[in-house]
């Protein structure tokens, strides 16, 4: 691609960066002018523009819009590109708009000139509105550039999409402090404010439950709560929970799964609080929420009730250009827009947990950061999984997670921090499986100390994988040693486990050899792992061949 300041008896073939109207002639950007218009540039006295030349491996706007745009749009989304080079992603039905506003933000770093802004996430939309705008700053692009962005974004669901609203069954929890008219006078306010914020979703309020403002009854009423047929459930507290110590937080963590937000960046909503449990929701009301603006915390309520599973990286870093959420699809653009794909019927869709927590003590130092050709170990093995066909991707990091998460600015992947890490492997693994979306048929451990590891090994051993069969285990063979990495199917989830050095006396293993397939390795190089000092000196040599 060149870009550069044309005479105009030679912008013939040329590329405009921007529309332009000559007399009742408009000339769109991105238009690639003819001989025939030269006469009019001329005409107009216009002695000079500046444009782009097409060279070898250069597609137009529209080409490479349309292979990004294919790569964003999820489910109950279509697309339309007009002639200025603007993409518009709509809604096909009306329904939940979802976007990780994290990933917004990170392709915006990283889209060499691609643009992409949404209108407010989790929101309800109808049928044809304008969830989102894709633009690309060139008339033309390298398909290098187009390729590279691909890559960054295939470690990960489609990032914009749109949900059904389905019911919820809805209780709310009154921690009581005071028990006196004021108090419930408080909590009718807030209730009222509740119904009012979700009008067009289909929350059912059927249950209420009563404790005291302590701990230990807090969580014995929640626990109740939580066996009852609730989806959601609201505790509306008593008093702000000012401290990670503090009675609410104490309660949620003798019975939840997860605690994935533990705050609200907002003065006076500061104590917002969301937890798991399972598929079921507990989400901790700011004290305040009647009296400061809610909007905040309504979006992160229906991000929580909405979101199949939730993680802490979901609230870490909310930043997004909104649009305004007036504008509809014309009726004119409606027979061009064109519905988002969909995994084939027959193919099965396996997430990937790369385990990169550990501390490699046998190895002296952290292995997983030592350099191999200007980039850290672990780099290898997760690159092959983002760009393979695992879908989602999960990094789990513990021990120096700082430093390793430095290196993935420019990765579109699911980061999980295992502060446990010290208590083994297994807890990665039970971290990484908790992450793993409903909708995945398996899910394959791949240790992130196999540097060798290749998108083909990764693919050939998810094709062994058949749909509609979830009691599968598929690992990989050098001649008679079974090794990693290893795949499970979402029924052997609860003992899923990696390949250990002794791996004939592993009784999970030896469980579940009637559903076992074997992946036969033919390069010994390609399952190749750092254990010991040796096997980084072994590596490099390796890299030298």
């Amino acid at each position: 691609m060149n870009c550069q300041e044309f005479k105009i008896k030679d912008l013939a073939g040329k590329y405009l960066f921007n529309e332009i109207t000559l007399g009742k002639t408009t000339f769109p950007r991105a238009y690639q002018v003819q001989e025939a218009d030269i006469a009019l540039f001329k005409q107009a006295l216009i002695e000079t523009m500046f444009a782009a030349e097409q060279e070898e491996g250069d597609i137009d706007a529209k080409a490479a819009l349309g292979q990004i745009v294919a790569k964003l749009c999820g489910q109950n989304t279509a697309y339309s590109i007009d002639e200025n080079g603007v993409c518009k992603i709509v809604s096909t039905i009306d329904g939940i708009f979802a976007v990780n506003e994290d990933r917004i933000a990170k392709f915006n770093r990283h889209g060499n000139f691609f643009i992409l802004n949404t209108i407010k996430p989790y929101i309800v939309v109808e049928k044809n509105t304008v969830i989102a705008e894709l633009e690309l700053n060139l008339p033309i692009v390298p398909q290098q550039i187009v390729d590279e962005l691909l890559m960054s974004l295939s470690g990960n669901t489609e990032m914009i999409s749109v949900h059904d609203i389905s019911a919820k069954k809805v209780g709310l929890m009154y921690t009581r402090l005071t028990n006196d008219k004021k108090e419930t006078a408080h909590f009718t306010s807030i209730v009222k404010r509740l119904v009012r914020d979700f009008p067009k979703m289909d929350l059912k309020f059927e249950h209420e439950y009563q404790a005291a403002h302590n701990s230990e009854d807090i969580a014995n009423i929640l626990q109740r709560a939580l066996k009852e047929n609730n989806d959601v459930l609201f505790i509306l507290p008593a008093q702000q929970t000012r401290c990670p110590h503090d009675v609410i937080v104490k309660a949620l963590q003798s019975v939840v799964d997860d605690i994935v937000c533990s705050y609200l960046p907002q003065v006076g909503a500061g104590d917002f609080i969301i937890a798991s449990k399972g598929s079921k929701r507990v989400i901790v009301v700011p004290h305040r929420y009647d009296s400061v603006d809610s909007s905040y915390a309504v979006r992160y309520m229906c991000q929580a009730i909405v979101s199949d599973k939730l993680n802490t990286y979901d609230f870490d870093h909310p930043q997004n250009f909104v649009l305004s959420t007036t504008e509809k699809l014309l009726p004119e653009e409606h027979p061009h827009y064109i519905a988002s794909e969909n995994k084939g019927k027959n193919e099965a869709q396996i997430a990937a947990i790369v385990l990169a927590a550990g501390k490699g003590a046998r190895c002296g130092r952290n292995k997983l950061l030592m350099p191999i050709n200007g980039e850290p170990v672990f780099l290898r093995a997760l690159r092959a999984a983002v760009k393979s066909k695992a879908s989602p991707v999960f990094l789990i990091t513990g021990y120096q997670a700082e430093q390793m998460e430095e290196y993935l600015d420019d990765i579109d992947v699911n980061v999980v921090r295992n502060t446990a890490f010290r208590s083994g492997i297994k807890t990665s693994i039970e971290m990484g499986i908790k992450s793993v979306p409903s909708f995945c048929d398996g899910v394959m451990i791949l240790p992130a100390d196999m540097p060798n590891i290749s998108i083909e090994y990764i693919n050939q051993m998810i094709d062994m994988y058949k749909k509609g069969n979830n009691k599968q285990v598929i690992l990989s063979q050098y001649q008679n040693k079974k090794t990693n990495p290893i795949i499970w199917g979402k029924d052997f989830y609860a003992y899923a486990d990696v390949v250990p050095e002794d791996s004939e006396l592993r009784p999970v293993l030896v469980r579940f050899a009637d559903y076992t397939k074997v992946y036969k390795v033919k390069n010994k190089d390609e399952i190749f792992d750092i254990t010991y000092p040796a096997d980084l000196e072994e590596l490099e040599k390796q890299q030298t061949k």
